[in-house]
């Protein structure tokens, strides 16, 4: 389970940085709060945006390991 979700953050980050050329800003606070309370609620659209807003940060952890 954990090698498969490795595979699917390795690819998505692949994918994210050779189509844009950079990740997507991080969020502002108030952002992250109200998407945090949203995806709390069950909307997948909000848990997906900060998924995506957040890659920066595993990007930098999986460079790392």
């Amino acid at each position: 389970m954990l090698c498969t979700t490795w595979l699917m953050l390795s690819t998505l980050l692949c994918s994210l940085q050779l189509s844009t050329g950079s990740f997507p800003k991080p969020l502002t606070e108030e952002e992250e709060r109200r998407l945090l309370l949203r995806s709390r609620d069950g909307d997948l659209e909000a848990r997906n945006v900060l998924i995506e807003r957040n890659l920066r940060l595993v990007a930098h952890i999986m460079n790392r390991g």
